[in-house]
């Protein structure tokens, strides 16, 4: 599993990387749709991720991730990382100002 965490202008979800990565996701026949996260607690959120996960998506875009969020995804990275199901998952995550 692969976590990308964007970070000031390069996390804003409405114009920038998320938003390039969606379109290139879509160009390739792809279908995703950017989460918010601040919808979900962490708990939630790291729910979420793992139903889309168990769907068959194999590259997830977070908007709006608080800190602790990110810190949540990390931490389920590492207790993850010999499950051989989510070798090829990459998660995109956009960080709160």
């Amino acid at each position: 599993m692969q976590v990308q965490v964007f970070i000031g202008n390069a996390g804003d979800g409405q114009t920038s990387k998320l938003q390039e990565i969606q379109d290139r996701l879509i160009a390739t026949g792809q279908n995703t749709l950017i989460i918010q996260a601040g919808a979900y607690g962490e708990d939630g959120l790291l729910q979420i991720l793992e139903v889309r996960a168990a769907g068959g998506q194999r590259e997830i875009l977070v908007d709006d991730c608080s800190r602790l969020q990110v810190l949540k995804v990390l931490e389920w990275r590492s207790s993850a990382e010999d499950d051989p199901n989510f070798d090829d998952l990459i998660i995109h995550l956009a960080r709160q100002d």
